[in-house]
């Protein structure tokens, strides 16, 4: 049996009162012997005045190369098994994927006969140093730089019979349910990750910087066996302080169990989409924040996941306390925050290195 999939973004008043769209996008997908999960952050940065739209194509390229690459009826491999020529493939059709995408959106506006960012609030914030960037004559310096505008996370979770395989670019979190009720992290941490620094999809060598996990999902009975999965935006993760992050996290996951397996799944996503994230980001991180979720649809499977998850995950959470803020360089002061390639931008998720 597959997993019910859920996923949902909700803006957060940090942005929102600013009259921006929401920078997060997530998106579930699914067909026979295929479920996807998207979620994409776009970067919050004043020369990433774009992100909203880059968040969105690369949910969109992450999607439409699932398909193409996963679906083991479209690829007439019903016993589909990842391996990593496959995977690096995968990656780099996504990221050359979300390059034409943003390319594409970036020509389409110019051919309005408009001047670049008329009528596009976000633009007036950005950056002498990336306004020439974006205006040179010169198309080799527009091309090389354009895509920074479109900057994004990215996290997908692809789920086929036999396997389950999970992608990151940048922060956020991806977390697995085992069926011995044990949280896991797999996908490998990037210690590029740092402060309001994050690697980025507009990166000229972003596809080398996806990270991956497979598990097998072939076996029920094993004690590994990921019945829940969860993929946040790091506005989600903020909601929580630093320093009792995990806790908050994993009890806000096994609450969601108990919910699906008391209440039913499908009330469970009703009260997520309806009441939790927009509560969570009201109450904790302001910012704009994304969940997708796997649950395992037997219930079985869940209640035995649950009944074994660490008891201090599972006692009745508080409403979140309010979460420490990101800490910021010395240099800088509370509103802004130094890019890795020096420039001075809002404070806020940030492109990594963009010089390539």
């Amino acid at each position: 049996m597959g997993y019910e999939i859920f996923a949902k973004s909700a803006p957060g008043p940090k942005y929102k009162d600013k009259g921006w769209d929401c920078q997060d996008f997530a998106s579930k997908h699914e067909t026979e012997g295929l479920q996807i999960l998207v979620v994409a952050d776009g970067h919050g940065s004043s020369d990433c005045f774009r992100s909203h739209a880059g968040a969105q194509n690369a949910v969109r390229a992450a999607t439409e190369q699932a398909y193409e690459h996963c679906n083991p009826l479209a690829i007439g491999n019903e016993a589909l098994v990842f391996n990593e020529t496959g995977i690096a493939n995968l990656k780099h059709s996504i990221w050359d994927t979300w390059k034409k995408l943003a390319k594409q959106d970036w020509d389409n506006r110019l051919l309005t006969g408009g001047k670049l960012g008329d009528g596009e609030l976000r633009y007036k914030s950005v950056s002498e140093k990336y306004r020439e960037r974006y205006n040179s004559q010169d198309e080799s310096v527009k091309e090389r730089y354009l895509y920074n505008a479109y900057g994004t996370t990215l996290l997908a979770a692809i789920s086929t019979e036999k396997q389950l395989l999970l992608l990151q670019i940048g922060d956020g979190t991806c977390v697995v349910l085992q069926r011995d009720g044990e949280f896991r992290t797999p996908v490998p941490v990037d210690d590029a990750n740092f402060l309001n620094v994050t690697t980025s999809l507009c990166e000229g060598d972003a596809h080398k910087k996806i990270r991956h996990a497979v598990i097998d999902r072939d076996e029920i009975e094993s004690p590994t066996y990921p019945a829940a999965v969860f993929l946040s935006s790091d506005g989600v993760d903020d909601c929580f302080p630093v320093h009792r992050n995990e806790e908050h996290l994993y009890g806000l996951y096994a609450n969601i169990v108990e919910s699906a397996i008391c209440n039913g799944i499908d009330a469970t996503f009703e009260e997520l989409e309806r009441d939790t994230l927009p509560g969570l980001t009201k109450s904790g991180s302001q910012d704009d924040i994304s969940l997708a979720v796997f649950l395992h649809g037997d219930l079985s499977v869940l209640k035995g996941a649950f009944d074994n998850i660490d008891e201090a995950y599972k006692r009745k959470l508080e409403p979140p306390e309010k979460a420490e803020p990101k800490a910021v360089p010395a240099a800088a002061d509370a509103e802004t925050a130094k890019t890795a390639d020096g420039d001075d931008n809002e404070s806020g998720d940030q492109a990594g290195p963009v010089e390539f």
